[in-house]
């Protein structure tokens, strides 16, 4: 077999089209059946990207002639190969590996050696491209990680040492702090957010009253889902409620602002500028939600409060004075301040959660999407522990009810 092409000539003055023979030197294939379980293909002459497509065609009828026999590619005879050829010794190859046939390259030229060499068909033929990669044997994934934690927690802790110096760097010279983004920054997770705390705390007043309410009726005892709703409010269901819902919205908006910079090289920009990322993108956060989510607490506190006087109210024949007054007998200040404490630690966490989850991004849009969801996995986990920590701290700090 042999494969040439020819190139047509635009058409001459008499308006004819003339034909020139631009024939690209020709290739040649010959099967040697000399071994019974092997057919050896000689490739001679020049294969190039005029005519590789021809040759391509050429061996893969060959091999569906001898569908049982593994394939050797004979190129002492070929005079010419480039990529195009290579690509097409490729398609081969894979062609071969689906039948579960061997295919080798035999008697390659020293000048094409090198040139060959590139494609690494012996790897491709042991490792496959198409083939899963194998599962690491056990210990070698418990290996793995321990290590990618130990990797995480040495990135946590230098981003913590990095956003503290920020801070101190900042609370030292306030005329430094960009206040204009601060205060920008307060309004979309403070002055945003009050829509959706306030309607949600009003809810789960409503519900801590009607659920105490169900017990509470049996022994006579309504006065006291004041005591209930009050409490849990003020001590858990506030703080963590609203560090939840703004988890949600700031914590995600800055893992995804800050991946978004990572992967558009904003990031990077700014220090070769010579400014601090960690001052400039993640201190200002920090600060902003700290401040904001106390505040937003106190709101989540006494509509919450409101939402459950309302039911005691509508289903319980309670006074809004007598609930009140039952409120004021068993909230005591120190209540609300560990509310708003837990809060105030909670919005830094959250900040620096998102902050750490954007910088980790690497990659395109698919490493956002994925940073951005971890940044509110993590930020629930986080908060979980911390206010459990704290349930502890005040249940056993001296003075606890």
């Amino acid at each position: 077999m042999s494969g040439t092409r020819a190139g047509k000539k635009p058409e001459g003055r008499d308006g004819h089209q003339t034909v020139e023979a631009e024939v690209v030197q020709a290739y040649s294939v010959r099967v040697d059946d000399s071994v019974f379980d092997e057919v050896r293909i000689v490739v001679a002459g020049k294969v190039s990207v005029d005519n590789a497509e021809l040759l391509g065609r050429d061996l893969i009828r060959i091999l569906e002639t001898e569908p049982l026999k593994n394939v050797a590619v004979d190129l002492s005879a070929a005079d010419y190969l480039d990529s195009a050829a290579v690509a097409i010794l490729m398609d081969v190859q894979q062609h071969c590996r689906s039948r579960d046939n061997a295919f080798r390259l035999v008697n390659v030229p020293a000048r094409m050696q090198s040139f060959m060499e590139l494609a690494d068909f012996d790897n491709l033929a042991s490792a496959g491209l198409l083939r899963p990669r194998p599962e690491p044997r056990l210990l070698v994934q418990v290996g793995e990680g321990a290590e990618g934690v130990y990797r995480t927690f040495i990135d946590i802790m230098t981003f913590i040492g990095a956003a503290v110096e920020a801070l101190v760097k900042d609370l030292g010279h306030p005329s430094k702090v960009r206040w204009d983004s601060l205060w920008k920054l307060v309004e979309r997770a403070g002055a945003d957010a009050v829509p959706i705390v306030t309607t949600l705390s009003f809810l789960m007043g409503g519900i801590l009253a009607f659920q105490a309410a169900i017990q509470l009726r049996k022994f006579g005892a309504n006065i006291f889902v004041a005591d209930l709703v009050s409490l849990s409010i003020a001590l858990e269901m506030g703080p963590l409620m609203t560090a939840l819902i703004v988890s949600g919205r700031s914590g995600a908006a800055y893992a995804a602002q800050i991946g978004t910079m990572q992967v558009t090289e904003e990031v990077d920009a700014l220090r070769v500028m010579g400014i601090d990322p960690i001052r400039y993108l993640v201190s200002p956060r920090i600060v902003a939600i700290a401040f904001v989510l106390p505040c937003l607490t106190l709101v989540a506190d006494l509509v919450g409060i409101i939402g459950g006087c309302l039911v005691a109210v509508f289903s319980l024949d309670l006074t809004p004075t007598a609930f009140f007054n039952q409120v004021h007998k068993v909230l005591e200040l120190t209540d609300v301040l560990k509310g708003l404490t837990k809060s105030f630690v909670f919005g830094i966490e959250i900040a620096m959660v998102g902050c750490l989850r954007g910088f980790q991004v690497r990659g395109g849009a698919e490493s956002v999407g994925v940073s951005t969801t971890s940044a509110v996995v993590t930020c629930i986990f986080v908060l979980t522990i911390t206010d459990a920590i704290f349930s502890m701290l005040f249940y056993y700090a001296p003075g606890a009810r």
